[in-house]
């Protein structure tokens, strides 16, 4: 397995066809797969990813992805069985934002159950493919303001003025039989010049902690993924 390399770029609003706005976007990409390549992302209509469906224009946007040695039923499988809380940097960045330690996730089942209460919504799930969720709220705010009672069904028609509303996904795409790529993109809709300028400034101080605990995420996830995989059987 080739070392882990990563890179980075932001690219200022762009336009899609079918049109797709983007606002300040960050793509970083971590190769972990043997002779693993990225080609460029295509945007032709069967490619889309699903969050395209509950965001398509944006004015922040983050991408980051990794090479897991395990093919995608098997990702999708730990993916859905990681606890993100459990994460020794998920718990010191929360511990350090809101002034006291979160709570361990003890809510057993999958994640619909598991993030009953929280403000975070499944928005697509589809086994092995993408998986999208949703939230709305104050991001801004020491407690992370989320809309306790946002729905599924109420996502893409949220445009409460002073909120904003991110939609965040796992992708799995085959690189090869039995290594895939697995991506994890943010996107966040504000709405009203104070809420975009709340958020931008808060951005400005959280952006480089939120690429720390994603890229944490993602490496948890190819841990147990390609162990399991590994396993004699």
């Amino acid at each position: 397995m080739g070392r882990t390399a990563l890179s980075a770029k932001t690219a200022l609003s762009s336009e899609r066809n079918p049109p797709v706005q983007h606002g300040l976007h960050v793509q970083v990409v971590a190769q972990g797969c043997s002779q693993l390549r990225f080609p460029a992302v295509t945007t032709s209509p069967p490619d889309r990813p699903r969050i395209d469906v509950f965001l398509p224009i944006y004015d922040v946007g983050e991408v980051y992805q990794i090479g897991i040695n395990a093919p995608p039923s098997v990702v999708y499988q730990s993916l859905l069985r990681s606890d993100f809380n459990d994460l020794w940097l998920v718990r010191l960045l929360m511990t350090i934002r809101t002034g006291k330690r979160p709570p361990r996730n003890r809510v057993p089942g999958a994640p619909p159950q598991r993030l009953q209460g929280t403000g975070f919504v499944i928005l697509d799930d589809i086994p092995g493919e993408e998986l999208v969720i949703g939230v709305a709220g104050k991001f801004w705010r020491p407690d992370g303001g989320r809309c306790l009672d946002l729905t599924a069904g109420d996502f893409v028609g949220f445009s409460a003025p002073g909120h904003a509303k991110a939609a965040w996904n796992f992708r799995f795409r085959i690189d090869s039989p039995e290594c895939t790529v697995l991506s994890t993109e943010t996107r966040i809709k504000c709405f009203g010049r104070a809420a975009l300028w709340k958020f931008r400034f808060y951005w400005s101080l959280v952006s480089p902690f939120s690429g720390l605990i994603r890229k944490a995420i993602l490496k948890s996830v190819k841990v147990e993924a390609e162990s399991i995989f590994t396993e004699p059987s």
